[in-house]
């Protein structure tokens, strides 16, 4: 049977990107609403950042058994059940009175979301014919681009006409449609198959990625050798040293651990990850500090980053061509040098005013937009063909693990400084933050010289 991309299928793809667009978007407008939700809630900056860390955690622990799970269940029932946890995540939002509430419903959107968040990508290789497969591959990555991009002017412009519960109420409309749209247009991509879903290893990674992140987000009220520390960091250890256990003979591993024995690979990913650490990060303080720091509005916290997020999707555009052409070397130093340039000025000049963050966030996220895609491009290319699905996985557990990370590292470091100065926290914590990325980025400019490939390598 010939493929065609008919109206039915572009009407399937975009009811899936819009759950997928509706989970990024939702994250990114709620990120300038921080400063108001500590007041309203009458929280911290290193709880409140948990509003966004827990969405990505949860995403991080779904997307490694997404694979197994599209298998076993027909691909309408996914599309409805992540839609329906959406759905039920955005109701609690709306209606809670209490914090620890809000971060329920936030945890079903991310798992809503994680289960959404292959579909689209999924449908479109499954379904779309071969001379037409990247025009559309295309269009899903411009709908997550977009919401970044949009996120939080829409949180910022939201918030100050009306107020933060409305953009969970705008999503839920929003969602609504798609879900009609979907049940009508979605249909099976794949066979059926009674595989044996992988709980042990699941389980044992997703305890490890939680167990470590609270580990790491208790240094903010607990000194790093304290007992609330310390017992989920050796937790998390001990759960990550049984995944790679039960992992490592097992030929059909959900991500087999066997792969970091390629040195270009791993390096590489720990370059990927530093990249989406620091974007993250910036991406939490920047908001806050023109509220906080710069007696900024909502309004304008939200437009302060669309320039640079237009920007990284140009620039994201820009080093696929490059790449073609020259191979993964080029966008990917040019992009780290880029947003290591950002880094210094943005520690040598801080504190920062309303327009010195937006010219210093255009370069690091154009930047940014040069090397992230180019990494995972050149990372998966060092390992073998029947090994690309393998690797794409760990690129996309450990994306959305360190966009968590990043955030939380922020907040941390924040509330610490909140905690121990009398001085203006935010802005000291900020400063301490801009260090800690500038380190890692200037360790990714050492990853990209050494492990890059010289020459273009082929698919």
């Amino acid at each position: 049977m010939t493929k065609k991309v008919t109206p039915r299928l572009v009407m399937a793809i975009l009811s899936a990107g819009m759950l997928s667009f509706l989970g990024i978007l939702d994250e990114t407008a709620t990120t300038v609403t921080f400063p108001i939700l500590t007041r309203d809630f009458a929280i911290t900056t290193d709880q409140v950042q948990w509003v966004n860390t827990l969405v990505l955690l949860v995403i991080a622990t779904i997307v490694p058994i997404s694979s197994q799970i599209r298998l076993r269940i027909p691909t309408k029932s996914i599309f409805i059940l992540g839609v329906s946890l959406f759905i039920v995540g955005l109701l609690i939002d709306i209606v809670t009175p209490w914090f620890d509430l809000l971060l329920v419903g936030r945890a079903l959107q991310g798992i809503g979301t994680g289960i959404g968040l292959p579909l689209m990508y999924n449908i479109i290789l499954a379904e779309v014919p071969k001379e037409k497969l990247g025009f559309m591959m295309g269009i899903g990555t411009m709908i997550t681009a977009c919401a970044v991009a949009f996120g939080p002017v829409f949180g910022g412009i939201v918030t100050d006409a009306l107020n933060w519960r409305w953009i969970f109420i705008i999503s839920l409309f929003l969602i609504i449609i798609s879900l009609l749209i979907g049940m009508y247009s979605i249909g099976q991509i794949n066979p059926l198959q009674k595989v044996k879903i992988k709980y042990g290893q699941w389980l044992s990674l997703a305890v490890a990625l939680v167990c470590l992140m609270l580990g790491f987000t208790r240094i903010a009220k607990y000194s790093f050798l304290s007992v609330p520390v310390l017992v989920f960091l050796v937790l998390g250890i001990i759960s990550l040293l049984i995944w790679l256990k039960i992992s490592w003979s097992d030929k059909e591993a959900l991500i087999s651990p066997k792969l970091f024995k390629n040195l270009r690979f791993s390096m590489q990913l720990i370059a990927y990850c530093f990249a989406k650490i620091a974007t993250l990060a910036l991406g939490f303080i920047f908001p806050i500090y023109v509220q906080a720091v710069n007696n900024g509005s909502v309004s304008l916290a939200g437009w302060i980053t669309f320039p640079g997020a237009v920007i990284n999707a140009l620039m994201a555009a820009l080093a696929g061509k490059l790449l073609d052409k020259k191979g993964a070397r080029l966008p990917i130093i040019i992009g780290v040098i880029a947003s290591l340039t950002s880094l210094i000025l943005i520690n040598k000049l801080a504190p920062l005013s309303s327009i010195a963050i937006v010219l210093l966030y255009v370069l690091y996220y154009g930047g940014y937009g040069m090397c992230f895609g180019s990494l995972m491009t050149s990372g998966l290319i060092t390992l073998s063909k029947a090994n690309h699905a393998q690797g794409n996985a760990i690129f996309n557990t450990l994306q959305q693990f360190s966009g968590a990370l990043g955030t939380a590292l922020a907040g941390t470091l924040i509330a610490i400084a909140q905690n121990n100065n009398v001085g203006n926290g935010t802005a000291i914590g900020s400063k301490w933050t801009f260090m800690v990325l500038l380190v890692l980025i200037i360790v990714n400019l050492v990853l990209a010289l050494v492990f890059v490939p010289k020459k273009k390598s082929k698919y």
